[in-house]
């Protein structure tokens, strides 16, 4: 199975085991749905980008607290 067709729990599964290309995809599957969101909260695309890229580091960093009790997304809106 490719990462493109991954649940998102595979890939947090192999990204807390280490597998950077598997943390990638999760980011990469995220990443315009967070940068959406902030564009929403803030209206200016460059603030938007800059939050979109603070947030996927906090994600990447906490990403140990993912608990699997919510969606991933569920649980990317918190942060």
């Amino acid at each position: 199975m490719d990462s493109t067709s991954e649940s998102d729990e595979g890939l947090i599964a192999k990204a807390r085991g280490g597998d950077m290309d598997a943390l990638d995809a999760l980011v990469r599957r995220h990443q315009s749905w967070v940068f959406n969101l902030a564009l929403r909260m803030v209206w200016r695309r460059e603030v938007a980008e800059d939050a979109t890229q603070e947030i996927l580091i906090k994600a990447v960093t906490k990403l140990s607290t993912f608990a699997g009790q919510s969606a991933f997304r569920t649980w990317l809106f918190r942060i």
